[in-house]
């Protein structure tokens, strides 16, 4: 399969020891706070609808919820065990109050939500991705943000466009160009929202500590093939 973390199975047992915190990445709370450090300085309010895609366990996930409003946050994940373990987190940190929307699929189908979007993240999701599921959920990710709505999403860099080589990141991290973890030339998703609603921002560094870079995707009022 496509993605490393597809077929996880979590036991009861393994949620309960918090093996989840551990397995996804690691570093638990550095990361979680890390985003919603990055989303608050890009203008999240607590009545802001929220897309969290790839929300495991919740590493970020807590941090959103707790700061946003009852029932803004959404999050989406291919594994059912990540979100049960994300379900225990959420007891553990005396959350369920605030009513957020976990669903698991694995064809980025936001429109479950039933809802529109100002803001979207997905944090260490493209660099475990092909580029054709990386363009399904660029589709779909137009579909459900509001007009002026943005989706941040991390990758590994390739500065270079044509270059079949690993690339070694700090951390013991190697990516590549043609399995998991992928790094991408930024060209690539300039390609991809070519036509679209879609409005490409890179920012670059933001402090990662495995060095994916962030790019922004924002929802324009129009989109070019309207246009024609």
């Amino acid at each position: 399969m496509w993605n490393q973390y597809y077929n996880l199975k979590l036991t009861e047992l393994d949620i309960q020891k918090g093996r989840h915190r551990s397995i996804i990445g690691g570093m638990w709370e550095e990361m979680g706070e890390k985003q919603i450090a990055f989303l608050k300085e890009k203008g999240l309010k607590p009545h802001h609808e929220l897309l969290d895609i790839g929300c495991g366990s919740l590493r970020g996930g807590i941090y959103f919820i707790k700061y946003l409003n009852q029932g803004k946050y959404s999050g989406l994940d291919i594994n059912p065990s990540l979100i049960r373990a994300g379900q225990a987190e959420l007891k553990k940190a005396n959350l369920t109050g605030k009513k957020p929307t976990l669903l698991v699929n694995d064809n980025f189908h936001f429109h479950l939500f039933k809802k529109k979007f100002d803001y979207a993240i997905a944090q260490s999701v493209l660099t475990h991705l092909p580029v054709n599921v990386i363009q399904r959920c660029l589709v779909n990710i137009e579909k459900v943000l509001n007009p002026g709505g943005k989706f941040y999403a991390t990758f590994f860099e390739s500065t270079a466009r044509f270059n079949d080589n690993p690339i070694n990141h700090p951390g013991g991290l190697t990516t590549y160009l043609d399995k998991d973890p992928y790094h991408y030339h930024l060209s690539i998703f300039e390609y991809l929202i070519k036509d679209s609603s879609l409005q490409l921002e890179y920012i670059g560094d933001w402090g990662h500590p495995r060095n994916q870079k962030m790019i922004c995707f924002t929802k324009m009022e129009t989109s070019p093939r309207s246009q024609t």
